[in-house]
């Protein structure tokens, strides 16, 4: 995957079938994956929300996130992952933090917190390891679990300080930068 700055062009239609999925799997979240190139989006994919909790989190179908091979055959990639927020902002959560996986792609939060007006919008999210003082930061455990804490920075656009308790590696902290990437339609 390449990275084409701080823009991504989604074609209306597809905004909007991004929407319609949302407002389709209401109050749960659901996901998908668009494939293009050079910034531009060709295709959606929806995808099955394989997730334990879907109703405050995704985990996109393995099987589709597998199509980013045929992609990159046709000389596309997969250039964005796209989720919804039912009842919260288009913005990441700690949770949305903690998954990105995939450096290069745009991740797309479709809100429905206002159901008239759905927002979208389009995020970098950068994972670093993170060694500097995490005692300065006021950590909370994420949804009362314990093996999960963060920090969000109260800057927009700015990170979240992750500590998660790994059964098997003891402590592993986490700095998850953001940047929003502005969204286009062609």
């Amino acid at each position: 995957m390449s990275n084409h700055g701080g823009q991504l062009i989604v074609p209306a239609a597809m905004q909007a079938e991004i929407i319609a999925h949302a407002r389709a799997g209401w109050p749960e979240e659901v996901c998908g994956i668009l494939r293009g190139r050079d910034g531009i989006v060709t295709g959606l994919l929806p995808a099955t929300n394989v997730a334990a909790d879907r109703r405050f989190n995704y985990t996109v179908d393995p099987t589709i996130l597998l199509r980013q091979f045929d992609f990159e055959e046709a000389g596309e990639e997969m250039i964005a992952i796209y989720h919804s927020h039912p009842s919260s902002p288009a913005y990441p959560s700690a949770t949305d933090a903690r998954q990105a996986t995939y450096p290069d792609a745009v991740y797309l939060i479709c809100s429905l917190q206002q159901t008239q007006a759905p927002v979208l919008r389009g995020f970098r999210l950068h994972t670093l390891p993170y060694d500097g003082a995490a005692s300065d930061f006021p950590l909370h455990p994420v949804r009362g679990r314990d093996d999960f804490w963060a920090y969000q920075h109260p800057e927009p656009d700015a990170f979240y300080l992750l500590r998660l308790n790994l059964p098997e590696a003891g402590f592993r902290w986490l700095q998850v930068r953001i940047a929003e990437v502005t969204l286009r339609s062609s």
